[in-house]
């Protein structure tokens, strides 16, 4: 049924998409299969396929049912501008021309109608044949703060249908079993919340055994908040299960493969678009700037700590301090070109090399030196998370301000902080997330970059 409703709301949001930008033609008085036909074919084109590719990368229709309204508009009107985003970008590499005021309107209409669609699911869930939620009545095998927070949850979700009939706690030493049974037979109870670690094996096994025979599901709730937010997986060595809580999203193969292929993707066109003219250009400038190479690579860390060579336009003239020390305000090593180039981040872009390579992403924590990593590495618990992944041209706490020279440990701290976030996080839409937010701070510009 949810996949149904999911296709059901992709049909419709593409219907409106053309639709609209069909009306844009019909709006400015344009022959849509007129002279100019190819330029009708080609957004029509460029809007549906990025349309599908978003889909596939982000999955906007998998909306949580306890998501209010403010959260809903403000995720599909996030989605929104990633599309016309793509689209703007597609129109410029294809050097397509269409009227500012005609892509306007077009998107004007497509997002009023977008999100009257939502806003209807929201309110009506008739309208998409989904039904009222059945009342779940349930109780609480537990006590203290675990069991009142799990209470507290479906009192504050009410949408999620659950009813709380009784909380069970510890009579002497022992939950009182015979009680518990009566009581979800009398009250017909749909679910059993069992707290653990409070419950022992043996009380554990007998609840489970009579909601197994009663057809009601016994539900563990683990006290997970240790272990901070992240996936859970259940491993089975032979007949002994295993939950670890070390798992990370790009742990599952298919993810890894598909952030391999957008990086491939992306790099390849960086390469082709820019940097094959840009290498010429700023190594030209360089050259005449300063002495030396027009690359400086250095020793970085890389996934599980491995060493790599990280390719950058050389920003500073030569000298013996590169690998050691950092760049400071008003460092007498830049030279007048690299600050420009660093003010830019365009020193950065021969980093791409280093994604096709492979020793790279496009984005993922930053690589730090490697006598940066020996430095804090002792000084910040967890420091070396951040290795658990390719390290990325750019990354979330670049975006978020945590770029550049890192004068105290706080300033370090916050970088892993989101670092870590990132990783336990990982979606591809993430990913596009970021390299938006990098364009715009780029453009806005950094008063760390330099």
């Amino acid at each position: 049924m949810a996949s149904l409703i999911r296709f059901g709301f992709m049909a419709c949001d593409l219907l409106l998409l053309n639709l609209s930008i069909l009306y844009s033609y019909v709006f400015f008085h344009q022959d849509v299969w007129g002279p100019e036909k190819l330029n009708s074919v080609y957004l029509l084109i460029f809007s549906n396929l990025t349309w599908f590719f978003l889909v596939i990368v982000s999955n906007p229709y998998s909306v949580s049912r306890n998501w209010g309204l403010v959260k809903v508009v403000k995720s599909q009107l996030s989605f929104l501008a990633i599309h016309l985003l793509v689209v703007a970008f597609l129109i410029l590499l294809f050097r397509k021309s269409y009227r500012p005021e005609q892509i306007g309107v077009m998107y004007a209409l497509f997002a009023i109608s977008f999100l009257l669609l939502r806003l209807l699911a929201h309110y009506s869930s008739t309208l998409f044949g989904v039904r009222k939620v059945h009342e779940k009545r349930f109780i609480i095998v537990g006590e203290r703060e675990l069991a009142r927070e799990v209470r507290r949850y479906f009192l504050v979700h009410t949408n999620l249908g659950y009813r709380f009939h009784g909380l069970f706690i510890k009579e002497g030493s022992e939950y009182p079993l015979d009680k518990i049974r009566e009581f979800c037979i009398a009250r017909k109870i749909d679910e059993v919340f069992c707290c653990l670690p409070q419950i022992t094996h043996t009380e554990l096994r007998s609840v489970i055994d009579f909601g197994m025979n009663a057809l009601i599901p016994v539900k563990l709730v683990s006290d997970h908040r240790s272990f901070e937010q992240r996936m859970l997986a259940l491993e089975r060595y032979d007949q002994i299960p295993l939950f670890d809580y070390s798992t990370i999203p790009l742990d599952n193969p298919w993810s890894r493969r598909t952030k391999r292929a957008f990086d491939l993707v992306f790099a390849f066109l960086m390469t082709i678009l820019v940097l094959s003219w840009m290498i010429p250009i700023v190594g030209l400038a360089i050259k005449l700037d300063s002495p030396g190479p027009i690359f400086f690579r250095q020793r970085r860390s890389g996934r599980n700590n491995r060493p790599f060579d990280c390719i950058k336009f050389r920003t500073m003239v030569v000298n013996d301090e590169a690998d050691s020390k950092q760049a400071t305000l008003n460092d007498p090593r830049v030279t007048p070109l690299g600050a420009f180039l660093r003010k830019t981040s365009l020193d950065e872009f021969p980093q791409f090399i280093n994604v096709l390579e492979g020793s790279m992403s496009v984005v993922g924590p930053r690589p730090h030196p490697i006598r940066l990593n020996e430095k804090y590495r002792p000084l910040i618990n967890k420091y070396m998370i951040r290795h658990y992944v390719k390290p990325g041209v750019t990354g979330l706490a670049q975006v978020m301000g945590y770029r550049g020279e890192t004068r105290l440990v706080r300033d370090m701290r916050n970088r892993i902080t989101l670092d870590r976030f990132y990783i336990e996080n990982w979606t591809l839409y993430f990913d596009i997330k970021i390299i938006f937010m990098t364009i715009v701070s780029v453009l806005r510009g950094s008063e760390k970059a330099y």
